[in-house]
């Protein structure tokens, strides 16, 4: 083990700044990722969290899981707004209940968002889903929600 003369400040603060600059850039770098978590923490505060009711994953074989030819039913619910959504593979096909248009943001757990828009009927299409944990954000004239997250 080196031996160190940390009775001089000259040499003490030399060993410092050695020890300390090789984690600098990720210091950096944890400070920026961090202050962006902290601008974001209250994004969701004016969303309501829809829980979800129904999972079609959860139905005993010979049930509703056949009638949709394989595919996942979902449903999440939080009053005065619901959605429904049915996952066509590497589609997810859905509806506001009430029907009405609106703004729809699939939102996958590494960022990625995908939006769609809702149509008169409240119907909505997401084209390609981003792989892993998803949850939907949701946002009509007269409500707002975010879906918990879900595994597809």
């Amino acid at each position: 083990m080196p031996q160190h003369r940390w009775d001089d400040d000259e040499k003490l603060l030399a060993d410092l700044a050695d020890a300390l600059r090789p984690v600098t850039p990720l210091a950096n770098r944890v400070a920026e990722q961090a202050g962006g978590a902290l601008a974001w923490r209250t994004v969701d505060a004016d969303l309501q969290l829809a829980t979800l009711s129904f999972d079609s994953a959860t139905e005993p074989v010979g049930s509703s899981r056949d009638a949709n030819g394989g595919n996942r039913v979902l449903v999440f619910h939080c009053s005065p707004l619901s959605v429904e959504v049915e996952l066509q593979g590497d589609r997810l096909l859905g509806q506001l209940v009430p029907g009405s248009s609106g703004e729809v943001t699939l939102e996958a757990a590494d960022g990625t968002q995908v939006r769609a828009r809702a149509d008169e009927m409240g119907f909505f299409l997401v084209a390609a889903m981003p792989s892993g944990a998803i949850r939907l954000q949701c946002e009509t004239a007269t409500a707002k929600l975010v879906t918990a997250w879900f595994q597809p």
